[in-house]
């Protein structure tokens, strides 16, 4: 007489795991678990893609000289060429166009936290400020450049006080958010006959930071003209070119473009080598690339010849120090 046994009366079966049970069946059958592949992971500088259409008219670049992005990663660009100010999305779509006859001799622009335009005229010493929509407002003035040439880097800072440097006078001027002149500083305090200041950058912090074009020097000041570091960008490991073509703050960081070859270079903002990124794949022979960086990580690089904007998106938080 056979005595039939029931699930429960068979140990393996009451009591191994159900994981176990399933290893030891793939086992029984020959066959190999394969570790999950590992994700590859994204280059510092991800390629998007380029855009931007030659013309005169609405939506379209002619000769823009200067660049700058907005809290909501718009970006705006006055073009001296034809005398229009555009904004578009970081994308390239076209949002905003107007025209006025007084940006036909621009040479810098920046946008403050609420939207508001600031068009620099450094040869005649002025500031232009358009509302959000295009609207003049009124001109501040500013120390003028008669011997100046090229883009001019001029910031507004959270709460709407405006910096622009001053290369006659080797010095950086500060004008509060009604236009009056409160503060001004020479810098570097030694400076040589190349060392005069082309752009002005703010962080979130309140820090200054000062770009020096031709020698590559950044200084770091306090909103009062306290000076708190300095740097060479060749004193990055991979630099090969003295000269900055383009300047700018981000939330944490500070970048500048050397355009021979075309090489981005991040610092922390209290002036900690990040990284150096090679972006001559994309950019090719960009004659002086320009560059601004949006609050949703992504890095604009404007060819004012093309005229063309090639963007990247930025992981420099998952970056391998160099």
């Amino acid at each position: 007489m056979s005595i039939k046994k029931t699930d429960a009366q068979i140990p393996h079966r009451r009591f191994l795991p159900p994981l176990l049970a399933a290893l030891l069946f793939l086992i029984s059958c020959g066959k190999r678990v394969d570790p999950a592949p590992k994700a590859q992971a994204a280059p510092p500088f991800e390629f998007l893609g380029a855009w931007g259409e030659k013309g005169d008219g609405p939506g379209k670049l002619d000769g823009p000289v200067a660049f700058a992005t907005d809290s909501l990663s718009r970006v705006f660009f006055v073009d001296p060429v034809s005398g229009f100010v555009h904004k578009f999305e970081s994308n390239g779509t076209p949002l905003l166009s107007f025209e006025d006859a007084r940006v036909r001799h621009a040479a810098g622009i920046a946008v403050d936290s609420g939207g508001a335009i600031y068009v620099a005229d450094a040869q005649r010493g002025s500031i232009l400020i358009f509302f959000p929509d295009g609207t003049f407002l009124h001109a501040m003035q500013s120390a003028p450049q008669p011997h100046f040439s090229g883009p001019m880097g001029i910031s507004v800072d959270q709460d709407g006080n405006v910096y622009m440097p001053d290369p006659a006078r080797s010095r950086v001027i500060k004008f509060d958010h009604r236009g009056r002149l409160v503060k001004s500083w020479t810098a570097p305090k030694n400076p040589t006959a190349d060392e005069r200041p082309s752009g002005v950058a703010t962080a979130q912090d309140g820090s200054v930071f000062v770009a020096f074009f031709k020698t590559g020097r950044i200084e770091k000041y306090s909103p009062d003209g306290t000076w708190v570091a300095s740097w060479m960008t060749w004193d990055s490991p991979s630099s090969e070119s003295h000269t900055i073509s383009g300047f700018t703050a981000g939330i944490g960081d500070v970048f500048a473009m050397s355009p021979t070859p075309p090489q981005i270079h991040v610092w922390t903002l209290d002036g900690q080598h990040r990284i150096d990124g090679d972006l001559a794949e994309h950019l090719g022979t960009v004659v002086s690339p320009q560059i601004a960086v949006t609050p949703h990580g992504e890095l604009l690089v404007l060819d004012p010849s093309a005229p063309r904007v090639f963007r990247f998106q930025m992981h420099l938080d998952t970056k391998e120090q160099k």
